[in-house]
């Protein structure tokens, strides 16, 4: 009895200590399709190769990770493709998280991102710019507020890009011109370069890896959206001599209360989710435990090498943050809760900018 006893705690002790033995093998000689909604070359692009490229050392069976672009629609044509892809552990997802269409229930959006199955996500903030020529001359970002009028480009009119951006301006009371139109933000890094429009914002690792390298003598830095922190909104690790729209906004506009203004609030509604997870690891509904609990590991594990942080570090300008599964499926849980007020705003906001 006490040689059966030992034998069945041993078994007990080796299935709690490798309690993945059985799926150790699950992607051994497969190809992953890591799907990125984003067009080639810009930000989402940029942190999902490097993320492709380390990934495979972490997961048991070292697979083959390739990426496959599927840009349009604000990210929806990407996310979409992977909702429909077989739930087997092949396909994956490397996105910027629509935060927009999940909280205004858009037709278009075939897979609620709350049914994807998180993996991980990475916080960033994102970065405002404008040209220095425009007129009449920005030296400092106060000088926006100077201008006459000036063309603001982004992505289309439901994205949440667009809309953090044009409301920012809108409660700051500068003239301009939406132009809702882009693809990608490499595109609109492209369409600020040929001076076809002055303003525009793109994630951490578009500015830190692409524009402010390139393109520092062509335009300004004129506030981060930094992601919630501790009850407020502080300047991030990466960014600590750019001030945040927040303090911007008090500099121009010292009699004035923002967070009491619904513009704000239906912004910020939006921006917090996206500011923190960013960019999100997320595979199809209904893909087995296994695989989803190697790839949540292999995520994890690759945050503590060393290498694989250089890598991503040099492209954002600092160590990344990563968003466990846990964290990331509270944020996504939490889209359900927007006040119907913020709700009806942003409906007629998208109504109004789609209708000029």
């Amino acid at each position: 009895m006490l040689r059966t006893a030992l034998v069945a705690l041993t078994v007990m002790v080796l299935g709690a200590v490798m309690p993945n033995a059985a799926s150790a093998q699950f992607f051994k000689g497969k190809t992953i399709t890591m799907i990125v909604n984003y067009p080639a070359g810009g930000p989402t692009d940029l942190e999902g190769r490097i993320v492709a490229q380390h990934l495979p050392a972490f997961i048991p069976g070292n697979p083959s990770v390739i990426v496959k672009n599927v840009g349009g629609a604000g990210g929806l044509i990407g996310s979409n493709q992977l909702g429909e892809a077989t739930p087997n552990g092949e396909t994956m997802g490397f996105f910027t998280l629509d935060v927009s269409s999940q909280i205004l229930g858009n037709p278009a959006q075939k897979t609620q991102f709350q049914n994807f199955v998180y993996i991980a996500g990475v916080e960033s903030p994102l970065v405002a710019y404008m040209r220095r020529d425009t007129p009449p001359g920005i030296s400092t970002a106060a000088d926006l507020m100077k201008t006459n009028s000036f063309k603001a480009l982004s992505l289309n009119a439901e994205s949440t890009n667009t809309i953090n951006m044009d409301v920012s301006l809108d409660l700051l009371g500068v003239k301009y011109e939406p132009i809702p139109a882009y693809r990608g933000l490499k595109e609109v890094e492209t369409a600020i370069l040929q001076n076809i429009g002055q303003m525009a914002n793109t994630s951490l690792s578009g500015w830190a890896g692409s524009i402010e390298p390139s393109m520092s003598n062509v335009v300004l830095p004129l506030w981060q959206l930094s992601p919630p922190r501790n009850g407020g909104y502080p300047r991030t690790k990466a960014l600590p001599n750019l001030q945040t729209f927040e303090e911007f906004y008090a500099s121009v506009h010292p009699d004035k209360k923002l967070a009491d203004q619904l513009p704000y609030r239906a912004m910020r509604a939006l921006d917090d989710p996206l500011l923190k997870m960013f960019r999100v690891a997320v595979m199809p509904p209904k893909t087995p435990d296994d695989a989803a609990a190697v790839m949540r590991s292999a995520f994890t594990e690759m945050w503590k090498d060393p290498k694989f942080l250089a890598d991503y570090s040099r492209v954002v300008n600092s160590e990344p943050i990563l968003v466990t599964a846990q964290e990331g499926e509270q944020i996504l849980g939490g889209l359900a809760s927007v006040p119907s007020d913020v709700k009806e705003f942003l409906a007629k906001y998208i109504a109004n900018m789609t209708s000029k």
